[in-house]
């Protein structure tokens, strides 16, 4: 190889970092990597921090409405929540679900309130023995 100034041919090609270089680099890298590690490491669970209170079923037509507040708890901001609510017959035995979406963000602190819409309620929904759960199955934090 010919050095592109003189015209010397090099033997030797040494390409190597100095230790002043990397102590320039190793925090760069390091800053670069923060927010993969907070996304990643330190993600929020939505259903350990958004609790559901005032739940309330109601009918309109033929569908059932179950409405309800959530309450942010946590130190997150939420988005695309996910609420979901399971039946279950007097024996324990499931029978249907239903999801719905908190199409706005919740901020720390904060309450929204939610509603789901099941067009063709189970029959053994509507029966005084019968169970429904109603919990949050999902959600984005945002971590910035």
């Amino acid at each position: 190889m010919k050095c592109s100034n003189c015209g010397a041919e090099m033997s030797n090609l040494n390409m190597s970092w100095g230790k002043k270089q990397l102590w320039f680099i190793i925090p760069i890298m390091l800053l670069g990597f923060l927010p993969m590690i907070k996304l990643f490491w330190f993600k929020a669970e939505p259903a350990k921090e958004l609790t559901i209170t005032e739940i309330q079923q109601r009918t309109n037509g033929s569908a059932l409405e179950i409405v309800g507040l959530l309450t942010n708890n946590g130190t997150h901001t939420f988005s695309s929540v996910t609420v979901e609510a399971e039946f279950y017959d007097a024996a324990g035995n499931f029978i249907d679900e239903e999801t719905s979406y908190v199409r706005s963000d919740i901020a720390k602190g904060a309450k929204e309130h939610f509603k789901i819409t099941v067009k063709t309620p189970p029959a053994q929904a509507s029966l005084p023995d019968s169970k429904m759960v109603v919990k949050v199955t999902g959600g984005h934090s945002m971590p910035f």
